[in-house]
This record gives C-alpha cells, structure tokens and sequence, in this order.
C-alpha cells in the first residue's frame, strides 16, 4: 500500500510538471475584462411563470405580449454563460402598458411590471445571475408618465421613431435641469433597491450628457440609433455608423472589414430598434450561420464591451417590429450555439490576447490580420471573410525563429519559412487566433518524468508479483 501511495505521488508531482503555461493571472485580468452583453426582450424570451401573464393573446398576436419573463431568463443563465457572455441586459421592466411588450410605454417608473414577474422576480434574477458571476444591466426608457416637460425634437432612426409614434409616447427633455435632477434620483433608488450593475439608454434626443442623469458608480451604455445623433457622458458608446458598417461588412465576403476599435466603443450589428443582422445575409444570399460565426469572432476579439442581441445565435431574422423580437427558440439547430462556446473557451483561456497594443497587419477586402502586442505573448487574429482560400505573407522581424504561430480557434501551426517570415493559409470563411511561442519540441522533463513514473511502476508491479509467488510457495 505504501508503493502505491508513493506512486501516485510520483504520478501527480510528474503531471504537475507538465502543466500548461499559463499566460496570465487571475488578478491582471481583473481590471481588464471587456463586458459580453446578451440582449434580451424579456417578454420575448421564455414564459416560464404563467401566474404572472397579463394580456398575453392564445394565438400569440406579435403585437401583445407573450408572457415571458425573469423566471424564463433565470433558468436558462447557464445557457447564455456557456455562450461566453459576462452580463445580460434587459429591456425595460418599469410597469409599462398591457398592450405594449417593449417596456417603453411606461406607467409608473416606481413598480417594476408585475407581468414580467415584478419585484420579487426581478431580486431573484438578479440574485441568481449575480451567484453566476453574471452582471445585469437595464435599459432605461427617458418617457414621460406624469406630463413632465418633453423634448420638442427627438433624433431616431425609423423603427424606433415609428414605434413612438404607434405608442404615442413622449420622451422626456433630458437637457431641462428639474428633469435632470428628478430622473437622476429615480435611476439611483433602483439601482440601489435592486442592486443593478449598469444601465443602458436608446439616447433620443441630441445633447445628452449621461453625467447629468444618471449616477456614478455603475457602467453607463448609450446607444445611438440615427447615423448624425450626438450624446456624451457614458462610458461606452454605440453608434449607428459602426453598427451598420459592422452589420453590411459581415452581411457577405470579399468586403473591407473595419479596423477593431477602441475599448470605449462598444461593437453589436442589431438591438432593439435595428434590423436583425441576419436580414442582411439573407438579403445577400448568404448562410445565416457562418456570417453570424464570423462576426461574432471578430467582436469576441474587441477589447472593449460587445452585444449581442438574444436569437442572433439561432440567425433570427427581420426588418421591422414587432417581426424583429420573435419568440425565443431555446431548442433549435445550435451550430452557432457551440461555435460561441468553442471560442469563449479559448479567449477564457487567453483573456491577455485582448490587453496588448493592436498593429494592424493586413486588411485588404475581407482579408483582415492584427496583431497584438502584450507583455507576455503576442497574439495574431487572422480573419478571412474572403471568397476564397487566402495566404499572407506575415514579416514579423521581432519574432525568434525557433517561435511559431499556434492556432487555438481552428488548430493551424504556422512556422516560419525563414528567418522573421511566416505565411499565414486560412480557408473562405475562417477565423483563427494565433498565439506566437516556442514550439513545444520533445519536453526532456516530460520524458525523465515518464520514465521515472512507469519505471517505478514496472518496479513495484514485479515487486508485487516476486512476493505472491513467494508467499504462495510458503502455503
């Protein structure tokens, strides 16, 4: 018995030897993680609390609510977590309108809509999302409910506008002082009473300055949905010019891809109020799933916040509402589904690939290479959303030639065909990240380790048969 302890011992300090190098801390990463935000209209997400429905239609009339709620959200957190998402965000969750599933048309900003399962719901989601590691973030709608002063002018895009207009809602001024001070409050107080992580607003009149109506301590997303919108004060941005050039590039291949941009920008190609992305594949003759695949990658690897709308990994489609917020479908195709695990894994494991200085490499019509820099590996993302099989010549003059570029998302090894030269091959419509490094010839303490843990082994096996035989002559 004591062989065998001292050889499991010799077995684990042998495995502990071979360990995987690890490329960064925990705590460096800490001050570092860029948010991945899953979108979600909670109506349109799953009724897992029908005690709770108010005005939902037999016959699902898209118009009207469907009945989902925080209930359906909370069992399914692992479902968005393996995905690769840190936060969800949720649509508006102020008592709002029976006949209004969006959240915007507002009643009362005091009580939270007991349709989607009230306050009691709310706490508990946020609890058990909070228990997950998992922030949560609200969209805050700027309505007026009790004739407080409105903006003369609002500036949306028409989806957003239309929708307004159906509803006849009023959006609050947020330039007016009283109702700066007023709204400020009211945010704060929820914030506090349901212990949020952030908020988001669809910004709808220019001039905004987050800082005025809105409190500190928590992140701030402001989204802009017309292309000439002017705001400020958050802390992460998302503008109507990126979207849509994000959405458009990625709609087909053989496009200029946008350089990835700075962290403050936050990278999504739909939301509430847009087109869902995956009309402009279809729209292109494309596969819905490979463009969602492709896209996805490259926002995945934006060192700064990045959203994605609920459906998007099951390529819902649509132009407008309420066609643009269907059902969610929990139980379909799920490629898309396990690609997002599959790269969530990789970049967990390599979260310092997002932290260096970005060098772009190449970018010429769909073919797009960066590179970046940290302090321990560098990293290069290698984008083909080409038509065709593509090879790049890399001259990378700082990298020792004894290193190579080791894919994690497909699984290529490049190594240098001279001295500071590589020649990066990707297929049509592939994605892969490489990490520069040694290359991992024979490992001398691996092969030492081996021989010490199964020599031993032979011994103790020969050792152990020797005294059977010896204690079986005795009998």
């Amino acid at each position: 018995m004591k062989i065998f302890k001292l050889m499991m011992i010799m077995f684990l300090t042998g495995t502990a030897v071979l360990t995987p190098y690890t490329y960064t801390s925990a705590d460096e990463l800490a001050d570092t993680e860029a948010d991945r935000i899953y979108s979600i209209v909670v109506d349109r997400f799953l009724n897992a609390d029908e005690d709770s429905d108010q005005n939902v239609t037999v016959d699902e009339n898209p118009e009207m609510r469907f009945g989902g709620d925080f209930q359906g959200i909370e069992d399914n957190l692992e479902y968005i977590k393996k995905m690769g998402f840190t936060a969800i965000h949720l649509s508006p969750v102020f008592q709002f309108s029976d006949d209004d599933y969006l959240g915007y048309d507002v009643e009362s900003y005091d009580e939270i809509d007991a349709g989607l399962g009230g306050e009691e719901g709310l706490n508990s989601l946020v609890e058990a999302a909070h228990d997950m590691d998992l922030e949560v973030f609200v969209d805050l709608p700027a309505v007026s409910v009790d004739g407080e002063n409105t903006a003369d002018d609002v500036n949306v895009n028409d989806i957003y506008g239309g929708y307004l207009e159906e509803k006849d809602i009023d959006i609050l001024d947020l330039t007016d002082g009283s109702v700066q001070s007023e709204y400020q409050d009211m945010v704060q107080n929820f914030v506090d009473e349901y212990n949020i992580d952030g908020v988001s607003m669809m910004v709808a009149q220019d001039d905004v300055d987050a800082s005025e109506i809105l409190p500190g301590g928590i992140k701030t997303y402001g989204f802009l949905t017309s292309e000439d919108a002017v705001a400020g004060g958050f802390n992460y941005m998302a503008t109507e010019s990126m979207r849509t050039g994000l959405a458009e590039s990625f709609a087909t291949v053989d496009r200029e891809i946008p350089e990835i941009p700075e962290s403050e920008n936050m990278l999504l190609v739909d939301h509430w109020f847009s087109e869902r992305f995956t009309s402009h594949a279809v729209a292109e003759n494309m596969f819905p799933g490979t463009r969602v695949k492709q896209v996805m990658t490259y926002m995945y690897s934006h060192p700064g916040p990045v959203s994605m709308l609920y459906g998007t990994e099951v390529a819902f489609n649509g132009e407008e509402m309420p066609g643009i917020h269907p059902q969610m479908d929990l139980w379909t195709d799920q490629e898309v589904v396990d690609y997002l695990e599959h790269i969530n894994e990789v970049y967990s494991d390599h979260k310092n690939a997002l932290t260096g200085e970005l060098e772009t490499l190449h970018n010429n019509d769909g073919h797009y290479i960066t590179r970046y820099h940290t302090n321990e590996v560098d990293f290069i993302l290698n984008v083909n959303d080409t038509s065709a099989t593509n090879g790049v010549n890399l001259a990378l003059d700082d990298v020792d030639e004894n290193q190579v570029l080791s894919g994690m998302l497909i699984g290529d090894m490049i190594r240098a065909t001279s001295p500071g030269e590589y020649i990066a091959v990707l297929d049509r419509e592939e994605t892969e990240l490489y990490a520069i490094i040694e290359e991992q010839g024979f490992n001398n303490g691996y092969i030492i380790a081996s021989i010490i843990i199964f020599g031993g082994f032979a011994v103790f096996i020969f050792f152990a048969a020797w005294n059977g035989r010896k204690h079986k002559k005795k009998s």
